[in-house]
């Protein structure tokens, strides 16, 4: 039977396509063809004139709605007046991704159906000019305009069959209606698309909006399925929010075999605040405990412990102080100031199209290289006893001339900096809603959170029975100094490691660089600081370092991928996989940057008892990396309520949701979760 229809293909058909001569154009990256189904026009019928592009590899054309840039196809039927252009049939889309931003359109071929009819005044009056205005894009967009000389009455019969085959098939590729029920739901930040599926046999969903300004279009999209339904969730733009009557659009669903494009339009349903499944729902006032007892915390973990020095030698010398109790509010208020800006630039980012969450600022390498010479600075001050008087001593009161409300001020900022990349219990639950709200919200949870971080700084300044505890100030300070330079030097050196790992050992050699001009500056200024040559140079020497560090940054200079002692590299479609295999799965959402992070890996993910599990099967262990921007891991984060990392997720074998696991592990901990 197959070979009969190959031979009836043969005689029959190909023929057809060879001879074949149809209306067309060639532009710089694409052919255009003019289909046509019947060359008989019928007054007041509509007729079809299909628009087929072949267009060269790697490069695509916009959909309808071309989401967050591009331009779809327009097309124009000149010299001939009576002709009434209706509109086009647009096949379903293909996502076209153009980091960060998220496109919708075509690549290789498609076919545009344009619908047309003509009234009583309608004379066949042979040659006209078929115009196609479209923009094509790859790593470029060029605009071109496709002009044809069009002539309906020059089609034969071999011409209308081909073209008729060719538009049958892409009419396959039109969405269908949708009969199922469905629901469509909006807040400020989500919109949600559930409909009725009872056998939960979905692998994959997407929505292609048509309504500009409906969702974010960068914006992973989560689905889940339900008891006896599927819901869809999509992040809304903060600002350019269009509030629409309906949804409309396309809804491609993947099946376990087969994917399936489907037509809505359903009116919308505005609410305060769309549930997530499987992740905690807080409330604002939740939220608000929750930040401030993580803050506290945050204060023991690993992350803040070199800042914890700057602060005890702080207090020993504001304990001789009668108004010490001014130094504790103004460093306070260094670190919300601190928290409202950092806050304010992770939306900056979010809404320009960046997915971006806690701790961002350490997947610079030029921030953690920056960082890095500031704790060799700090290191090098106490160790050898420079006394600045109006630089780096602000920093904590580090050398003995320095005696400013400035000191607590930038020390509460440099807390802030050091702390943000780790998170502790109760603190990532608060930061992930309130990276959720709108900023108005988001600031009362972040100042919250900055509050805690403060906190027992502030109740020790404000307690004066509590400063006499301490020591009054001495010679003894300057030993004391010199031990507190250990840690400050030990997170120097992690903080290179870190610069490793994010850009190879380009980004070391610039840091070596850079820390050589800072010693020389921090030695010139030691021998003798009184000279203004000695000031000049040691100032120059500085500044040179970090110029170095800013304008020797390459975007493109990131290492290549890390080998994992343990597991696999995460992706959503590795967890599906496991999970559809009936598989124990665990995810770890992890940054090199984290300290609280590695601490784990070293107690739980890297000991014996855990790498058994892994070897024997009893768990997949998949590692997020994010020590680099990443923005699916971002999404995969916020789709937790989760702002940054640490964040454990585990899936036993048949179950929906997984479980998230506590920020800080133990192996006794890990196991009363996974059992």
């Amino acid at each position: 039977m197959k070979k009969k229809l190959i031979l009836f293909f043969i005689i029959f058909i190909f023929p057809i396509f060879v001879n074949a001569k149809l209306a067309s154009v060639d532009t710089s990256h694409a052919k255009i063809e003019l289909l046509v189904e019947t060359n008989e026009i019928v007054v007041n019928e509509d007729f079809i004139i299909g628009i087929k592009f072949e267009i060269e590899p790697g490069w695509h054309i916009y959909w309808k709605n071309p989401g967050d840039s591009g331009l779809p196809a327009e097309i124009q039927w000149k010299n001939a007046g009576s002709i009434e252009f209706k509109k086009l049939l647009w096949p379903s889309p293909q996502k076209t991704p153009e980091e960060p931003l998220m496109t919708y359109g075509y690549y290789d071929e498609v076919v545009l159906p344009a619908i047309f009819s003509v009234d009583s005044a309608y004379i066949k009056n042979g040659p006209s000019i078929f115009e196609i205005d479209f923009l094509i894009c790859e790593k470029i967009c060029i605009p071109e305009k496709a002009v044809i000389d069009f002539d309906l009455s020059s089609y034969s019969k071999e011409d209308i069959q081909f073209s008729r085959e060719i538009l049958s098939s892409w009419y396959s590729e039109l969405p269908i209606n949708f009969d199922r029920k469905l629901f469509v739901e909006a807040s400020d930040n989500y919109l949600s698309i559930e409909w009725e599926n009872k056998n939960n046999d979905i692998t994959q969903a997407y929505f292609f909006p048509e309504n500009k300004g409906l969702i974010k279009y960068s914006s992973k999209q989560d689905f889940y399925n339900l008891e006896n339904s599927t819901k869809l969730i999509v992040e809304r733009p903060i600002k350019y929010s269009n509030n629409a009557q309906n949804a409309i659009g396309v809804l491609e669903i993947q099946f376990a075999k087969t994917k399936q494009t489907f037509q809505i339009d359903q009116s919308i349903s505005y609410v305060d605040r769309i549930e997530i499944p499987g992740t905690s729902n807080l409330s604002f006032a939740v939220a608000i405990i929750l930040a401030f007892f993580g803050g506290i915390i945050l204060n023991i973990m690993p992350c803040v412990f070199p800042v914890i020095a700057l602060k005890v030698m702080s207090f020993v010398r504001e304990s001789s102080e009668k108004n010490a109790w001014r130094h504790g509010l103004v460093f306070g208020l260094g670190v919300e100031l601190s928290m409202l800006a950092l806050l304010s630039l992770t939306f900056i980012f979010r809404n320009l199209g960046q997915a971006v969450g806690w701790g961002w600022q350490l997947q610079s390498s030029v921030v953690s290289t920056l960082l890095s010479l500031l704790f060799f600075s700090i290191a090098f001050i106490l160790l050898f006893k420079v006394e600045i008087g109006t630089s780096f001593t602000k920093l904590g009161n580090l050398g003995s001339k320095s005696t400013g409300y400035l000191n607590s001020l930038l020390l509460g900022c440099l807390t802030v900096i050091v702390a943000t990349p780790c998170t502790g219990p109760f603190m990532g639950a608060a930061i992930g809603w309130g990276l959720s709200q709108p900023l108005h919200v988001s600031s009362f949870i972040f100042l919250s959170l900055g509050f805690g971080v403060a906190f027992p700084t502030m109740f020790l300044s404000l307690i004066p029975s509590s400063l006499i505890l301490l020591p009054k100030p001495g010679e003894w300070m300057v030993k004391v100094g010199q031990v507190m330079s250990i840690p400050m030097l030990l997170t120097a050196i992690w903080l290179a490691w870190v610069v490793q790992r994010q850009s190879g050992f380009i980004g070391l050699r610039d840091l070596l660089i850079a820390l050589l001009l800072i010693i020389t500056s921090l030695s010139i200024y030691k021998m003798n600081h009184l000279r203004i040559i000695n000031r000049f140079l040691s100032f120059s020497a500085a500044i040179l370092g970090v110029f170095y560090i800013i304008f020797s940054y390459d975007a493109e200079r990131i290492s290549t991928p890390k080998e994992l002692i343990i597991g696999e590299s995460w992706e959503t479609a590795k967890v599906n996989q496991y999970r559809s295999e009936g598989k124990n799965v665990l995810v770890n959402f992890t940054a090199d940057w984290c300290l609280t992070c590695k601490v784990n890996e070293a107690v739980v993910f890297n000991s014996k008892f855990f790498k058994e599990s892994v070897s024997n099967g009893n768990i997949i262990y998949l590692v997020a990396d994010w020590t680099n921007y990443d923005p699916k891991i971002t999404e995969e984060l916020e789709k937790y309520k989760r702002g940054g990392v640490p964040l454990y997720l585990y899936w036993k074998k048949d179950t929906k949701n997984p479980k998230i696991l506590p920020a800080i592990l133990s192996k006794q901990i890990f196991n009363e979760y996974t059992r």
